[in-house]
């Protein structure tokens, strides 16, 4: 949504909340207006609708956030709910003969726990199949919960943590291999021998030295 529309929310927040202090174009408004612009503006305001019915007190961003998502989320299909389909869909088309028949009619969520466990196939041929339906129950509660992180965060915010993991694994794999031995160690506590002291000096130095290789890398995108 625009800043326009999202000003539009503040305002509801104002005229439903007398104790809402919060003033249009200060700096607290900016910090709102960039934690819910990237929503879509309708499921929004609905959505704060339904908070203000609800709530004594004005709600905050992550509970504006988690009503929204309910929103989004109409089909998300309960773990014990999603096996009754899967196993639906296998009767139907005859499990291992019809393996992508019985995949496409599973909704997307579903489909995913489904490929965790080892697909139709898998289910199909189970010599325990109340162990692999408690495998893919399980599996179905962390597709479902993360498809609701997914969405609460929104794709700006999500794409931004996955870039710092990626950084962050990238950097520990070029630490590891700009130093054989592995990264350097350092001792702490009162360290009163010279060998000992010289040491940590050393490591220090291979430390900020690997740092510095490492960013130089970043920064050209020298990564393999």
């Amino acid at each position: 949504m625009t800043k326009e529309q999202c000003e539009d929310i503040l305002v509801m927040l104002k005229a439903c909340y007398p104790n809402f202090k919060l003033e249009l174009n200060s700096k607290e408004s900016r910090y709102w207006v960039a934690s819910l612009i990237d929503l879509e503006f309708e499921k929004a305001f609905i959505a704060t609708q339904q908070l203000t019915k609800t709530s004594k007190w004005a709600p905050s961003i992550a509970e504006i956030r988690a009503v929204y998502t309910e929103l989004l989320l109409p089909d998300l299909v309960d773990a014990e709910q999603a096996w009754g389909i899967v196993v639906q869909a296998i009767n139907k088309h005859g499990g291992i003969y019809s393996t992508d028949a019985a995949m496409n009619e599973l909704p997307r969520q579903v489909q995913e726990a489904v490929k965790w466990i080892g697909g139709i196939k898998a289910i199909s041929q189970a010599e325990k199949p109340d162990v692999l339906r408690g495998q893919f129950i399980r599996t179905m509660e962390a597709v479902n919960k993360r498809v609701t992180k997914e969405l609460s965060l929104g794709p700006k915010l999500g794409n931004q943590i996955d870039q710092i993991r990626l950084e962050t694994k990238q950097q520990e794999a070029l630490l590891a291999l700009d130093t054989k031995q592995g990264i350097p160690q350092i001792e702490y506590g009162p360290i009163t021998d010279d060998s000992r002291i010289d040491y940590n000096i050393r490591q220090c130095g291979m430390l900020r030295d690997v740092y510095a290789r490492t960013q130089q890398k970043l920064n050209k995108g020298d990564l393999s």
